[in-house]
C-alpha cells in the first residue's frame, strides 16, 4: 500500500491553525493503523498500488483480467473502501491548503512592498534644482496628503443648530455676551462660529450666556434621558415599595426639603456665571469686562471684542439693549436680537452689525446732536447722568457674579464711547487688586457735554491701576479740532471745558495717575478700526501682556523696527506718576490686511497689490470723513440759532454719587478744621 506524502505543515511560509494540525495528526494515525491492518490481511498475490497525492492524474489503463486465486474477505473490502475515501478527503484538504498558502504568500509580498514604499527616502533632487523651502506654518485643511502630513483627530462637539429655548424673563446676566477664545471652545466642545481678520477658518465662539448654558445642557441630555428611562422601567414591586415609603410624612418632608434646596441651587447658578466654571483650568490669558457704546455691541465694539478674544482672552460684555421690550428695562433701551450664529454663517470682520436685527428704541436711546444739547441743556445732563448710573450698575452687577477663578486671576476693564466714559468714571476701589488694568477708547476723559459736572470728567477709580486712553484727533464727538464737545463748550448756553485737549493726558497728570498711556491717532475718528486696526492689535497685545509697563510702550517697541515706526513720543512725566503721551501717525499700509500679509507682500516687493488695497481703503475713509464734516457743519449752523442764555442749574437726582459725596466730605473737613483752629485760638 502507498502512503500519500503531505506537504510540510510546519514551515514558516505556510502557517497552519492548531485545529487543522490536530485533524491532520488524527488522519495520519488512522492511515498508519489501516496500513498495519492491510499488511496483516492482504494476500501476497494482490498488489497494493494506490496513486500518490503529488502525482498528476493519469488516465486509468485497462487491466488484464486474471484470476484471483484466493477469495478476499468482506471485512477487507470494507477497509479498502474506507481507505480510498480517506485518501480522497486528504487530497481535497491538501489542495485547499496549497491554495491558502499561495494567497498568504501573495498578501505577504504585497505588505512588504507597501512597507518598503512607505519608509523609502524620497529621491534626491538633481544638482541644478534648489531644494524646496520648509514651511513653518501648519498645512491648511485642504492640503494634499504627503509623507509628513497627518489628519487631525476629529472630536465630537455640540452644533449650534440645536433649537434653543429662550428662558422666561431673561435677565441682564442671561443676555450677557461672551466671546470665547479657541481654548475655551475646545474645552466646551462647541461648534466655532467666529474668526478673526485674515483667518481661513473659524475657531472662536460668540453668543449669550443663556445660549452657552443651553448648549452645555444639551451634552448631558442623553444621560438625563437614560436616567428618566430607568425610573420609568422600575418593576412593580419596586414601585409599590416607593409608594409605601412616600406615605411616611417624615420621608415626604425630607424629599420636599431636598427638592427646595436643589431648585434654589439651580436658580442661584442661573443668577451667576457658574457656566464659566469649566474654564478654571483652561489657562486662558485673561478676562476682559467690556462696556459697549451707546448703540450696543456692534461696529467697532464687536471688532475690538473679537480681536481681543483672538488673543486668548475671555471677553464678557453686558448688553444693555438685550432686555425684553415689554420689561421696565426694555422700555429704557431695546433692540431685537439676532439668533445664535451657525458655524456656516458669514461673520465678516468688517460687517457692521452681527447681533441685532432692528434699530434702537427706548427713553435712554439717543444720538447726540449739538443743537439738541444746547436747546435742552439740563435734560441732556440728566440723560447722560442716568445713562452712566445705569451702565455703572451693570458693571457692578456683572463683577459681583464672576466666578471665583476670575476674581483670583484678576480681570481688565475696557469700553468704547459711552462705555469708555463709564469705565473712566467707574468707582472700582472696592475691587482692589482684582483690577489689572483699564482701557478707555474713543473718549477724552475731560469735562465735556458727556460729563455733567467737572468732577464727572475725572477718573473715578483707583489711581494705581494701569490706564490706557485711545482717541483720534478727528473724533467727531470728543476731539479737540472739531467736535460736538467743542461746539457745545464754545456756545454761550453750553457747558464743558473751553480748552479741550481731546485726550486724557492732562487729567491723568493732574490726578496723579501712577501708570498711564495716551495714544492719539492721526486722522482717527470715533470708530478707529478703519484707520488704525493693525495698530490697535499690537497695542492691545502689549497692554494685556505688560499692563504695568504700558507707560513705556515706545521703549518696549524699539526692539522691532516695524512697531517702532508706529508711534512718536510727544511728552512724558514721571515726577508724580509715569504718564506718557504718544502720537500715532497715519498707517502707510492697508488696515483690511493683516500684518502677516503685509510683511509677506513687502518681502515679495508686491507694491502694486498694496497700493491698490490702500487706494480702495482710502476711498472708504474719505467717504466717512465727508459725512462727518457735513454732520459737524450742520451742528454748528443749528447751534448758532440757539439762544445763548446760560441754563439754570437744577438739583441732580444722583447728587449722592461718590464724587459729590467726596466733595461734601472734603468741604465738611475743611470747615470743621477751621472751626477747631478758631476755638483753640480763643
Amino acid at each position: 500500500m502507498y502512503v500519500p506524502v503531505l506537504p510540510s505543515m510546519g514551515s514558516p511560509a505556510s502557517p497552519v491553525s492548531p485545529v487543522q494540525l490536530g485533524r491532520i495528526q488524527v488522519l495520519e494515525m488512522e492511515i498508519r493503523r489501516l496500513k498495519a491492518l492491510e499488511k496483516a490481511s492482504l494476500p501476497a498475490s494482490l498488489p497494493a498500488q494506490l496513486p500518490s497525492l503529488d502525482a498528476s492524474p493519469k488516465e486509468p489503463r485497462p487491466r488484464e483480467p486474471r484470476e484471483v486465486k484466493e477469495k478476499v474477505s468482506p471485512e477487507h473490502l470494507e477497509l479498502m473502501k474506507a481507505h480510498r475515501e480517506l485518501l480522497q478527503v486528504l487530497q481535497t484538504q491538501a489542495t485547499s491548503h496549497e491554495e491558502l498558502t499561495r494567497q498568504h504568500t501573495e498578501l505577504l509580498k504585497a505588505h512588504q512592498a507597501l512597507l518598503a514604499s512607505a519608509v523609502s527616502p524620497a529621491p534626491a533632487p538633481a544638482a541644478r534644482e534648489a531644494p524646496a523651502p520648509l514651511t513653518p506654518a501648519p498645512p491648511p485643511s485642504n492640503a494634499p496628503k504627503g509623507r509628513h502630513m497627518r489628519k487631525a483627530k476629529s472630536h465630537y462637539y455640540v452644533t449650534n443648530e440645536v433649537k434653543l429655548q429662550l428662558p422666561s424673563n431673561p435677565t441682564l446676566l442671561d443676555n450677557t455676551l461672551l466671546f470665547l477664545p479657541e481654548r475655551a471652545v475646545r474645552d466646551y466642545n462647541l461648534e466655532p462660529n467666529l474668526d478673526d481678520k485674515g483667518d481661513s477658518e473659524k475657531y472662536m465662539w460668540f453668543g449669550r450666556v443663556w445660549e452657552l448654558r443651553a448648549l452645555v445642557d444639551q451634552m448631558y441630555q442623553e444621560k438625563a434621558d437614560a436616567i428618566r428611562q430607568r425610573a420609568e422601567d422600575l418593576p412593580e414591586s419596586r414601585k409599590r415599595e416607593l409608594k409605601l415609603k412616600m406615605r411616611d410624612p417624615a420621608v415626604r418632608g425630607k424629599l420636599k426639603k431636598l427638592c427646595a434646596r436643589w431648585k434654589g441651587s439651580a436658580f442661584r447658578r442661573r443668577c451667576s456665571f457658574a457656566v464659566l466654571d469649566r474654564l478654571k483650568y483652561s489657562h486662558l490669558r485673561g478676562t476682559l469686562i467690556y462696556a459697549h457704546g451707546s448703540g450696543g455691541c456692534s461696529w467697532d465694539n464687536f471688532r475690538i471684542c473679537r480681536m481681543i478674544a483672538g488673543m486668548g482672552i475671555l471677553v464678557i460684555a453686558p448688553d444693555g439693549f438685550a432686555y425684553p421690550k415689554e420689561s421696565a428695562m426694555g422700555q429704557m433701551r431695546h433692540k431685537a436680537l439676532a439668533p445664535l450664529h451657525l458655524g456656516s454663517d458669514d461673520v465678516d470682520y468688517w460687517a457692521n452689525d452681527l447681533l441685532y436685527t432692528s434699530s434702537a428704541g427706548g427713553v435712554f436711546n439717543y444720538s447726540t446732536k449739538a443743537e439738541s444739547v444746547l436747546k435742552e441743556t439740563q435734560e441732556y445732563k440728566d440723560l447722560y447722568e442716568k445713562c452712566y448710573q445705569l451702565r455703572r450698575s451693570e458693571l457692578h452687577f456683572t463683577i459681583a457674579r464672576l466666578p471665583a477663578w476670575v476674581l483670583s486671576q484678576g480681570f481688565f476693564l475696557g469700553g468704547t464711547s459711552e462705555g469708555a466714559m463709564t469705565v473712566a468714571r467707574f468707582d472700582d476701589q472696592r475691587y482692589g487688586e482684582m483690577i489689572i488694568g483699564r482701557f478707555i477708547n474713543s473718549f477724552s476723559i475731560e469735562y465735556c457735554y458727556f460729563t455733567p459736572t467737572p468732577e464727572a470728567g475725572l477718573l473715578g477709580g483707583q489711581l494705581d491701576v494701569p490706564t490706557l486712553n485711545i482717541i483720534g484727533n478727528k473724533d467727531q464727538y470728543f476731539g479737540a479740532e472739531d467736535s460736538i464737545a467743542k461746539v457745545v463748550a464754545e456756545h454761550g448756553s453750553g457747558y464743558g471745558d473751553k480748552n479741550l485737549t481731546g485726550n486724557g493726558f492732562n487729567t491723568m497728570v493732574r490726578q496723579g495717575l501712577e501708570n498711564g498711556l495716551v495714544c492719539v491717532l492721526e486722522d482717527g475718528v470715533h470708530s478707529p478700526c478703519n484707520t488704525h486696526d493693525n495698530f490697535l492689535r499690537q497695542l492691545f497685545n502689549t497692554f494685556f501682556s505688560r499692563a504695568g509697563s504700558i507707560w513705556e510702550l515706545h521703549m518696549i517697541w524699539e526692539a522691532d523696527p516695524l512697531l517702532k515706526s508706529l508711534v512718536q513720543l510727544v511728552e512724558a512725566t514721571d515726577h508724580r506718576g509715569k504718564v506718557t503721551h504718544l502720537f500715532v501717525p497715519k498707517m502707510v499700509y492697508p488696515q483690511r490686511m493683516t500684518l502677516r500679509e503685509i510683511e509677506t507682500l513687502r518681502a515679495l516687493h508686491a507694491t502694486d497689490e498694496l497700493d491698490a488695497a490702500m487706494k480702495k481703503e482710502q476711498t472708504i475713509i474719505e467717504a466717512e470723513r465727508g459725512e462727518i464734516k457735513e454732520q459737524l457743519a450742520r451742528c454748528r449752523t443749528e447751534a448758532e440759532k440757539s439762544p445763548r442764555a446760560k441754563a439754570s442749574e437744577t438739583k441732580n437726582f444722583y447728587a449722592g454719587d461718590k464724587l459729590d459725596s467726596r466733595k461734601k466730605w472734603e468741604d465738611w473737613v475743611r470747615l470743621h478744621s477751621s472751626q477747631t483752629r478758631a476755638n483753640s485760638a480763643q
